[in-house]
C-alpha cells in the first residue's frame, strides 16, 4: 500500500531559542532555530544572512587597537576615531572624505592613552554641535570639529569614564577617585561645574558603571542597583530607586531601540521602558530564549571589551562581546500576532573593540574598530573585509504531531529570497542525530542572480528576466525517521539570501 502523503509548513520566525526542550520547540516553535549564526530577522520576512563589512576607512594612525569610534552628523565629515599615537598627544582623528584619509585633531592638555582601554563619545548641541570624550584616565574633553578642549574646572571630576547631556546639563561620572558621585555642569555650559552657577554633585550610594538619559529621566546604573534622576535644575533634581536586585554588568551594552532602553544584566538583556502605569518601569528580560547563551559568554569574557550598536533602519542591535573572540549577539524586533517582540541570533567573525552608528544626511553609517587599529563600515558588501561569511540556520527537530511515528520524507521546498548568486548547502538530519539512523548526503541549492519582484525591480529585461524569479527551491530528499531537522549552511562571499519558510512533503509509516 502506498504511503499517504502529507505536507508540513514551517514559517521562519522566532529566532534562536536555546531555552526549550526538544519536544516543545519542535511543536510550538517550529519556525525558531536551534542554530542561527550570522542570520538576522529579515525586514521582508524569514531569516536573512547578514551583509558584510568593508575596510572603508582604513588604518587609523597610531599604535594598538582602535579605542573609540563615533558617527556624528555635522562635525567634519561625520566619522571620528581614537587610537594611541606613536608619539605626541593627538589621539583623536577625523575622516576626510575628499582625501580619503585620517586627519589628527590637535589635542591640547597633554592627554595620555597609557592605561586607556576605551574612549567613549557622546554627541550634544548647546548651540554648537560638539562631542564629549571620556576615558577614565584623562579629563573629559569636547571637540567641535576645530577645537579640542579639556574640562579642567576645579569642581569637575579629573578622570571621568562617562558623559551624557541631560536637561541641558552635562553629567560626568565614573571617576575612579569618586566612583559613587554624579557631577553635573552649569546649564548649557559643559565646562563650568561651579555650584554657585547651577552645577552640583550627587552621591548615588553605589559605584556607577553607566549613565544614560531616557525619556524624562537620567538612569544611573550600578552592577546591582539602578536609580533614576528626574528634574531640570539643581534645585529640583531628585534621585529615586528603580531596583536594588539587578543592574548593568557591561557599561557599553546599553542601547536605545524601539522605545526601550536595553542593557545587559546578570541574566541577559533587560529593558527599561515605560508601562501603562505612570511612573512604573518594566524590567522583564527580553532574551529568555537565549539566556543560557548570555550566561555562558558573560562568564568567560572581559565585559569591559563589550560594545553594542543599533542599526535603526532594521530595528536591530548588535552586541560584540570581545575583540579576540569575534563573536556576539544580534537582536531584531519583529511584528507578530501578539505585537512586537525580539528575535536573537549569534554573530561570528566580526572582531570589534568599539562600535557606533548614526545618520550622515539620509544614510545610516554603522562602523566598528578593530584590535589592529582599523575602522570598518558594516552593512556593505557580501564579505567580512574580503573574508568568507559563515552562516548557519538549523530548524528544530520536527515530528509532525507524533514523535513516535516513522515518516518517509520525499521533498522539502525552501522559500528562498535570493539577492544574487548563491550556493547553499542543505543537510537533512533525522532523529536527533541518532548514530544508528542513516542520514542522506548533503544537498546543494543554487540560485543565479537576484530574484525580480514587481514592486522592486527596475523595469528592464535584465532585472526581470535574468534573475531567479521563483522563490521556491525544491529539493528531493531521501530517508526516514521519527523526526527531522534541516540545516542550511554557507561559507562564502555570495550575495545575501533570506530563508522565509519550508514546506515538507512526507508519508506516514508505522509506529515503532
Amino acid at each position: 500500500m502506498a504511503d499517504q502523503l502529507s505536507v508540513h509548513k514551517v514559517f521562519c520566525r522566532g529566532g534562536l531559542d536555546t531555552s526549550r526542550d526538544v519536544l516543545a520547540q519542535g511543536e510550538q516553535s517550529a519556525g525558531s532555530a536551534t542554530q542561527l549564526i550570522n542570520y538576522e530577522a529579515a525586514v521582508t520576512g524569514g531569516y536573512r544572512r547578514i551583509s558584510g563589512f568593508a575596510n572603508s576607512y582604513g588604518l587609523v594612525p597610531g599604535v594598538g587597537s582602535t579605542l573609540g569610534v563615533n558617527v556624528v552628523n555635522g562635525i567634519r565629515d561625520g566619522i571620528l576615531a581614537c587610537r594611541k599615537p606613536a608619539s605626541g598627544n593627538n589621539y583623536l582623528h577625523y575622516w576626510n572624505n575628499s582625501t580619503s584619509a585620517w586627519v589628527a585633531a590637535t589635542c591640547g592638555g597633554s592627554p595620555t592613552m597609557t592605561g586607556v582601554g576605551k574612549v567613549r563619545f557622546s554627541n550634544y548641541n548647546y548651540g554648537t554641535k560638539k562631542v564629549i570624550l571620556t576615558d577614565g584616565i584623562n579629563p573629559a574633553a569636547t571637540y567641535d570639529g576645530t577645537t579640542y578642549t579639556q574640562i579642567t574646572h576645579s569642581s569637575a571630576p579629573t578622570d571621568p569614564k562617562f558623559a551624557v547631556d541631560f536637561a541641558n546639563h552635562m553629567f560626568l561620572a565614573g571617576d575612579p577617585a569618586h566612583p559613587t558621585k554624579l557631577f553635573f555642569s552649569k546649564p548649557l555650559d559643559e565646562t563650568d561645574f561651579a555650584t554657585g552657577n547651577g552645577a552640583g554633585v550627587i552621591n548615588v550610594g553605589f559605584d556607577i558603571v553607566a549613565i544614560r538619559p531616557f525619556r524624562d529621566s537620567l538612569y544611573v546604573f550600578g552592577t546591582n542597583s539602578i536609580k533614576a534622576l528626574k528634574g531640570n535644575a539643581a534645585a529640583n533634581f531628585v534621585v529615586t530607586g528603580v531596583t536594588h536586585d539587578l543592574g548593568c554588568i557591561a557599561t557599553d551594552s546599553i542601547i536605545e531601540i524601539g522605545g526601550d532602553l536595553l542593557f545587559l544584566s546578570q541574566d541577559g538583556m533587560r529593558p527599561i521602558g515605560g508601562t501603562n502605569k505612570i511612573g512604573d518601569v518594566e524590567l522583564e528580560t527580553v532574551s529568555k530564549g537565549i539566556q543560557s547563551l548570555f550566561q555562558d559568554i558573560a562568564l568567560n569574557i572581559d565585559l569591559d571589551g563589550l560594545s553594542a550598536v543599533v542599526i535603526r533602519q532594521k530595528s536591530q542591535f548588535r552586541v560584540f562581546f570581545a575583540a579576540s573572540e569575534s563573536q556576539g549577539i544580534i537582536g531584531s524586533m519583529r511584528k507578530g500576532q501578539e505585537g512586537l517582540s525580539y528575535e536573537f541570533g549569534q554573530l561570528l567573525g566580526i572582531e570589534a573593540t568599539c562600535a557606533s552608528s548614526g545618520y550622515i544626511g539620509q544614510f545610516e553609517h554603522v562602523i566598528h574598530g578593530t584590535s589592529t587599529g582599523r575602522v570598518h563600515r558594516q552593512e556593505t558588501g557580501s564579505s567580512f573585509a574580503g573574508a568568507d561569511i559563515l552562516s548557519i540556520y538549523q530548524t528544530p527537530y520536527l515530528y509532525m504531531e507524533n514523535p513516535e511515528q516513522r515518516k518517509i520524507f520525499h521533498k522539502v521546498n525552501t522559500y528562498l529570497r535570493a539577492e544574487g548568486d548563491n550556493s547553499i548547502l542543505l543537510s537533512v538530519v533525522y532523529d536527533y542525530e541518532d548514530i544508528n539512523v542513516l542520514n542522506p548526503t548533503n544537498y546543494t541549492m543554487t540560485t543565479q542572480s537576484a530574484a525580480a519582484y514587481y514592486n522592486e525591480a527596475t523595469y528592464n529585461t535584465t532585472a526581470v528576466f535574468s534573475g531567479n524569479p521563483s522563490p521556491i527551491q525544491a529539493t528531493n530528499i531521501s530517508g526516514s525517521g521519527k523526526s527531522v531537522s534541516f540545516k542550511y549552511v554557507t561559507n562564502s562571499q555570495d550575495a545575501s539570501h533570506s530563508i522565509q519558510g519550508l514546506v515538507i512533503t512526507y508519508g506516514t509509516g508505522d509506529l515503532r
